[in-house]
């Protein structure tokens, strides 16, 4: 499982010439505030078609993937990013959105008599350019996160400063607000629903963004999730419906 995340990661930052512009999100994506236990590497991708109006039109991405490994009990590492195929002017391309190499922390947790819990996170690290873009952006986000019972909420607020087309030219740089939602639908959490609500203004000529989608995941095994997610865009020359099936391996390294 190391080597193909290895070998992914390497063609994504060396890869170049798929378009003419620097690549920017696909959508924001808003996170959750799960830790993974020190020494597990999870494996959380999502391939499906997406149509709409960016300037990718209708393309298939393959894959949107977050690869995150627990190193203590409350510090995780994830590496995020994503791969598309599109055609543009009769011929096709593939792309890739900026590469995010993240730390995600917990820095407070507590629970109440009643079942509540209430913890806040952050989630900030360097953003690295894939394909034709250059330079080095930066992301960050602060996450506050509640939980009654099998329902989980998390707000997410920050920003996304992204790589350019050139060293002399800026990249997109947006705002960013989202809630995570999971609810777990039997006591063994074999089966739950999540949802996400998400927006993006984007601080230049990139359109603002508004996201929600919707899916199901099933538990096959303590180290193996299946899911669909359907996603639907709402302004102009953006996504606008998306239908993304995944698969969120684990594997224990120490």
């Amino acid at each position: 499982m190391r080597a193909p995340s290895v070998a992914l990661i390497a063609l994504l930052v060396t890869a170049s010439g798929a378009v003419q512009a620097a690549p920017r999100r696909r959508h924001f994506e808003p996170d959750d505030l799960e830790l993974e236990q020190p020494g597990i590497l999870d494996f959380d991708v999502q391939a499906g078609p997406v149509l709409g109006n960016s300037y990718m039109g209708d393309h298939l991405l393959i894959p949107d993937f977050e690869i995150a490994l627990g190193l203590t009990r409350n510090v995780e590492i994830d590496v995020m990013g994503s791969l598309t195929i599109y055609r543009q002017n009769g011929k096709r391309g593939i792309t890739g959105d900026s590469l995010w190499l993240a730390s995600k922390l917990g820095l407070f947790d507590t629970r109440d008599g009643h079942g509540n819990a209430w913890a806040l996170g952050l989630e900030l690290g360097p953003r690295l350019p894939t394909f034709d873009a250059v330079g080095i952006g930066y992301g960050a986000l602060g996450l506050l996160g509640f939980k009654h019972r099998g329902l989980s909420l998390v707000l997410n607020t920050g920003s996304f400063l992204d790589p350019g087309a050139s060293l002399a030219e800026k990249g997109p740089h947006s705002l960013l607000l989202g809630l995570d939602v999971n609810a777990e639908l039997d006591p063994r959490a074999l089966w739950s629903l999540q949802s996400e609500l998400a927006f993006a203004h984007y601080l230049g000529p990139d359109p603002d963004e508004l996201t929600f989608s919707f899916g199901a995941t099933y538990a096959v095994s303590p180290h193996l999730d299946l899911s669909v997610t359907a996603l639907a865009g709402f302004f102009p020359q953006t996504d606008h419906f998306a239908l993304l099936v995944g698969a969120s391996p684990q594997v224990g390294l120490w």
